[in-house]
């Protein structure tokens, strides 16, 4: 068994000092797998991550617990119906009725048909190579999936000197507290699974992973591409993938849609990067923080009228900036941005040298947004907000369902 922990030395005549140890809990592969995934009881919203809209219904992630489905016929008057329970759930993408959503190691195929009562199809094993503490999941291959960690106040005594230190046992870190073409939902700009082209693309680690799902109750892996380090947000445009990653933009052309071809890079100082894209432009959030390294708070508005030769041409300060999303269906191109504790801003972008913040709600913390058809659908610690835009100056609450606190 391992652990983490940090500690502080407290100066008494044994100089004893505490730290707090975290120890994973697992669950053995054979356990993990018999667990039902099942439609419950709705349940409140407690630590969401990623936002999916398809047909009439938004769902919802809650990370490493399952789906919060909900009946978004009236976004002023969004009903939950259920939660889709799914061990190790982070990411997910919809194709006709057919969901794929990860289960720590594994790849799940689920038929909505009937959305009140979704089914497992098939479950395709290993299909993710998730680590002790890597991104999303947490599985050892002695051991199985981490499901939970338990928390332990340990005294030591101890020769010690200087201030605080970083005790650890092993070599682990802290727990990460962080036929035809059918209809395709609408993801978030932090989405890890995109379809394009009956394909479906996922993010294994740094790689990108494309199946075919031509037959969409049986995807076919088709190849895997090594895309560099600090991968982690997949956006689908025309026939391309835009990839977001910690030191930049990569773009990769999908003609053989099974056979991802790299086009160009548009490079950055090392920071957090989701990315959406709209005609010419490509619009990229970049966040500091603790895995972003000392990354810069900025939006970049790239041109990519030349997909070889993407070029900046502009940039806007940002306080702490998550996801984005951009709708152009109007004269003049709206951009919503989660600027963290700053709230939401919304900017006019139809001239990209010349951005103008429109609106603004600084009384929530968005992580992430889907514009559609005038309604904003925005997911963050508060809750999923959803709001009218169709005057993006004078944005109009419409509903919230809050998290638990």
């Amino acid at each position: 068994m391992f652990s983490f922990a940090i500690s502080s030395c407290v100066y008494e005549d044994d100089c004893s000092y505490t730290y707090i140890s975290y120890e994973p809990i697992f669950m053995s592969y054979d356990d993990f797998r018999n667990t039902p995934v099942e439609l419950q009881e709705p349940r409140p919203l407690k630590e969401v991550g990623k936002i999916y809209f398809y047909n009439k219904y938004v769902f919802v992630n809650e990370v490493n617990k399952g789906i919060h489905i909900i009946n978004n016929s009236n976004p002023a008057a969004p009903v939950q119906i259920g939660f889709l329970n799914i061990l190790g759930n982070v990411d997910m993408a919809i194709s006709g009725n057919i969901l794929y959503a990860d289960s720590y190691t594994d790849l799940l195929v689920i038929d909505l048909a009937v959305v009140t009562n979704p089914k497992v199809v098939q479950r395709i094993n290993n299909t993710f190579d998730k680590q002790v503490f890597g991104n999303n999941g947490y599985a050892d291959p002695n051991y199985g999936v981490i499901v939970d960690w338990l928390e332990k106040e340990v005294v030591v005594s101890n020769d010690c000197s200087g201030g605080d230190i970083l005790y650890h046992d092993g070599d682990n870190f802290a727990p990460n507290q962080g036929a035809g073409n059918p209809t395709v939902g609408v993801a978030g700009s932090l989405a890890r699974f995109a379809i394009s082209q009956n394909h479906l693309y996922t993010l294994n680690g740094d790689n990108l992973k494309s199946y075919s799902i031509t037959n969409p109750i049986s995807p076919q892996e088709k190849n895997e591409v090594e895309l560099g380090w600090g991968i982690e947000t997949l956006f689908p445009y025309q026939n391309n993938l835009f990839i977001g990653s910690q030191r930049g933009m990569h773009i990769y052309n999908l003609d053989a849609p099974s056979q991802p071809q790299f086009v160009s890079t548009y490079e950055h100082i090392t920071s957090c990067d989701p990315v959406v894209v709209s005609e010419t432009t490509a619009y990229v959030t970049l966040r500091n923080g603790t895995n972003c390294r000392n990354g810069v708070n900025e939006l970049h508005l790239i041109d990519i009228s030349d997909l070889e030769n993407p070029s900046l041409i502009n940039t806007q300060p940002m306080t702490n900036p998550y996801g984005l999303g951009v709708d152009s269906k109007y004269t003049n191109k709206t951009l919503f941005v989660c600027d963290g504790d700053a709230g939401l801003k919304v900017l006019n972008v139809t001239n990209p040298l010349e951005l103008e913040q429109i609106a603004e709600d600084n009384s929530i913390n968005g992580y992430d947004v889907i514009a559609h058809n005038d309604i904003l659908m925005m997911i963050g610690k508060d809750g999923l907000y959803q709001y009218n835009y169709q005057d993006p100056q004078n944005l109009e609450l419409l509903s919230i369902i809050p998290t638990e606190k």
